[in-house]
């Protein structure tokens, strides 16, 4: 008895005292851990607000500034060695030279953005992260946070390269092909690779939508193993099939060996009564977006006696073009439903265009880039809307925060044909423009330029303002409902039909 009664002292013991070194190491945890979040924020606040200038430097400048930074991460670690368990110092090493490595392998594309420099190599920085790359093929590192994103931007910046091959010319989706043929050059391990394509597949739909993939759902279904990734693109796959069915879907352009679509939503059969249409622009940064995003909206238009059309056009990640290539889409819509006007029944002196983000700007792109026409488009016909209703969107394609685009163009002014800041004419159609003052992705003065550029104009327009909100006002709960009463308010007072405002 006498022993079980020490057994279980002895058993009490060591677990109030493994509890107690349980705790002091939380708290040590913890403590590290709010030195590093004070260390982190300085360097967000020595890099981020000169973004620009660092990519500005040269590749050995720039490696030493983030060798330095990432050393003093390294250095408050090395405090705490003795006092945390190996693992939790070994993940943290590692999620340091992950983060840094990322910066560094971003470089590349910034600073080519940034200047109008580009090497034919990086050696530096390629030498920096070269051991990373066998991490690419550990099956037990996938998922990782650390790991996955440094991935992406490796293989981002190895892409421009592999898109040289002419292979990809005049493909649809030339950067998913580009990106399915890249993978292997990095990744050899069966398992990774059913990985990576997997995410790679299902982020383009998510992102780009499911129009010429089928080649490539089926090659990875001959090739991977893995019954989930399978199962669960095959869903993808059944959904996105499943909402072309309750409209039509008619092509009005083609570009070489593909065509653009235009998705066309209305209640019953056409009648005789002539109606008006809504056409949406999707955003996405001209980089990425698919006409599904408005197919909700477009099927409420339509129960509110609209036709109601939501259009495919070019964008960097599926054809690599740039936004002009968008603007001449955009107004080649616009066209057509003008000149199909008759056999869609619509009135077509009473078209709106609405976009958000880069879609606002195809909006106003429309009406003001008479210099961007497609060579096969019917002039005759006019690409500007009898209406425009912009959220977020963007007024200036001349500023640093769209210097991608202007990254490997000759003459860097062509923006200023695409630029709405330097297109503002009299004789405009009406305009409804919503923005926030805290929007930072298109900073508020460049809409308060335009505002101010129509007024001298003369024309008709009205720009109301959140003071909160940020960029995503046309998508967020707390202010669509804002958003959406403007619209319908505006639409109804230039004699437009009942609508929710969408």
């Amino acid at each position: 008895m006498k022993k079980l009664i020490t057994l279980i002292i002895f058993i009490s013991t060591f677990s109030r005292l493994a509890a107690q070194d349980s705790l002091q190491i939380e708290r040590v945890k913890n403590q590290y851990l709010a030195e590093q979040k004070i260390l982190g924020k300085k360097f967000s606040n020595a890099f981020y607000p000169y973004y620009v200038r660092m990519h500005q430097l040269s590749e050995k400048a720039f490696a030493v500034k983030i060798d330095s930074a990432a050393k003093g991460f390294y250095s408050l670690l090395d405090t705490y060695k003795s006092k945390l368990p190996e693992v939790y110092i070994a993940a943290q090493q590692f999620e340091i030279k992950m983060y840094f490595d990322k910066i560094l392998i971003e470089y590349p594309q910034n600073h080519e953005i940034y200047t109008n420099e580009h090497p034919k190599s990086y050696p530096i920085i390629d030498g920096k992260v070269k051991s990373d790359r066998q991490l690419f093929n550990d099956p037990s590192l996938l998922d990782n946070s650390d790991l996955m994103p440094f991935i992406r931007s490796f293989l981002g910046y190895k892409i421009n390269a592999e898109l040289n091959n002419p292979i990809y010319k005049g493909l649809y989706n030339k950067r998913l092909y580009a990106m399915w043929n890249l993978l292997p050059k990095y990744i050899t391990n069966q398992q990774c690779i059913n990985y990576h394509r997997y995410h790679l597949l299902s982020d383009h739909i998510t992102h780009n939508g499911v129009k010429q993939t089928i080649k490539l759902y089926q090659a990875f279904k001959k090739q991977c193993r893995d019954s989930s990734f399978i199962a669960k693109l095959e869903e993808v796959y059944r959904n996105s099939y499943n909402d072309l069915k309750d409209h039509q879907v008619r092509e009005y352009k083609r570009i070489g060996t593909y065509g653009l679509d235009i998705h066309i939503f209305q209640n019953g059969l056409a009648g005789n009564t002539k109606k008006p249409a809504i056409v949406f622009f999707h955003g996405g940064s001209w980089s990425e977006g698919q006409a599904s995003w408005h197919f909700e909206a477009c099927r409420k238009y339509a129960e509110k006696g609209w036709i109601a059309c939501s259009v495919e056009y070019r964008i960097y990640g599926s054809q690599g073009t740039l936004p002009f290539s968008a603007v001449m889409d955009a107004r080649s819509a616009i066209r057509w439903l003008r000149e199909h006007g008759t056999e869609l029944n619509i009135d077509t002196g009473r078209i709106v265009a609405t976009g958000n983000s880069a879609g606002g700007h195809l909006v106003l792109a429309t009406a003001l880039a008479n210099g961007w026409n497609e060579k096969s488009d019917h002039l005759k016909f006019s690409p500007v809307p009898n209406v425009l209703l912009v959220n977020s969107g963007v007024y200036d394609l001349t500023d640093e925060k769209t210097a991608w685009i202007r990254k490997d163009l000759k003459n860097k002014d062509l923006t200023k044909g695409i630029s709405p800041n330097n297109l503002v004419k009299p004789h405009l159609p009406p305009m409804l423009l919503v923005h926030s003052a805290s929007d930072q992705n298109v900073p508020y003065p460049s809409v308060q330029k335009f505002a101010a550029l129509m007024t001298a104009a003369g024309n008709i327009f009205e720009l109301k303002t959140l003071e909160q909100g940020g960029h995503f006002i046309f998508d967020h709960p707390a202010y669509t409902p804002t958003v959406f009463a403007w619209r319908k308010e505006f639409l109804k007072s230039l004699g437009y039909p009942d609508n929710d405002g969408e």
